[in-house]
């Protein structure tokens, strides 16, 4: 075996296919700077650092919480098992790991507090990627943490509702159903994550600019979710069998970052993608058509309305 031509057909081939991206690059002008903004954001540290502060920070509120509100122990823990799709096991690993008694006991007045202000470190991550995103100065202090905190519980109230909103309109099987509530779960956790980037940017960003990623944002992570159901199943099964309750931390973890990959990437795509010329004036010449339309059908309906009927004559006054 020549490993010396083997290796200059490698280099050969890796510089061709090099080459062939640049000029994809060059051809469609988004592309470059959906590369560029990547790299700049750092976008492997944005998704780690986004799993990392929700395994370390969510898990711990989510036991506190469930654990002084009783009645949302098994749905809350049903819930999240779902979205994640940890499956029976997992549900049972973290359900057996749960103590009530023992978290009350051991958690007073002053430990809820902490473990909710320690909470705001997964909301200041989300709230530091979308600055570096949209290129904003960071608003930390007293009212940086103040607008984390608010926007924490907001987030997890409106997780909650939307996920009740879900189990109401849950009907009998068949397609219109089932693609009735997918696109309704869509809407909301897109207005979800729309209200969450003008909120943590601090108003800073217009709604019409932050639509996209929005959009964007609850349409993959809908998918997202329903996908984990089918291919996270068995994994968490098989590491729930080796590891217990470390394996189903291992599996949320894997499951963490591809949430913060979605978050920091529908993002980014959503700024570049608005901020494109030529979307910009397909936009424009979309509105500027849908506006023309609108006027000429006015005109229509005025022009095929009956003209408004003479009023009778008066007889002359004597």
């Amino acid at each position: 075996m020549d490993v010396g031509a083997l290796r200059g057909r490698l280099t050969t081939s890796f510089q061709t296919r090099r080459d062939q991206a640049k000029d994809l690059i060059e051809r469609i002008p988004v592309l470059g700077r959906l590369v560029s903004e990547f790299a700049r954001i750092e976008f492997i540290d944005r998704c780690m650092l986004i799993a990392a502060q929700g395994l370390l920070a969510l898990i711990p509120t989510f036991v506190v919480l469930v654990a002084f509100f009783p009645n949302l122990m098994g749905t809350g823990i049903h819930e999240f098992a779902d979205a994640t799709g940890i499956g029976s096991s997992g549900d049972r690993e973290i359900a057996g790991e749960v103590s009530v008694d023992q978290v009350r006991n051991q958690t007073g007045v002053i430990g809820i507090v902490v473990t909710l202000l320690s909470a705001t470190s997964f909301a200041r991550a989300i709230q530091r990627m979308y600055e570096r995103v949209w290129e904003q100065p960071h608003v930390g202090g007293i009212s940086g943490a103040r607008r984390c905190f608010l926007w924490l519980l907001g987030w997890l109230v409106s997780v909650q509702t939307v996920a009740g909103v879900l189990r109401l309109l849950r009907g009998p099987g068949g397609l219109l159903p089932v693609m009735g509530r997918l696109g309704l779960q869509v809407g909301l956790v897109s207005v979800v994550w729309l209200a969450t980037a003008w909120v943590l940017l601090f108003g800073r960003v217009r709604w019409s600019r932050l639509i996209l990623g929005a959009t964007l944002t609850g349409v993959v992570q809908v998918l997202y979710t329903r996908g984990s159901g089918l291919v996270m199943q068995p994994y968490v099964e098989q590491n729930a069998e080796q590891f217990g309750t470390l394996g189903v931390i291992l599996a949320i973890s894997t499951w963490m970052i591809g949430f913060g990959g979605i978050l920091v990437g529908c993002a980014v795509v959503g700024r570049v993608v608005s901020e494109d010329p030529t979307v910009g004036h397909i936009v424009r010449s979309s509105e500027e058509a849908v506006r023309s339309s609108w006027t000429r059908l006015r005109r229509a309906d005025a022009t095929a309305a009956p003209p408004p009927a003479a009023p009778p004559p008066r007889s002359p006054r004597r």
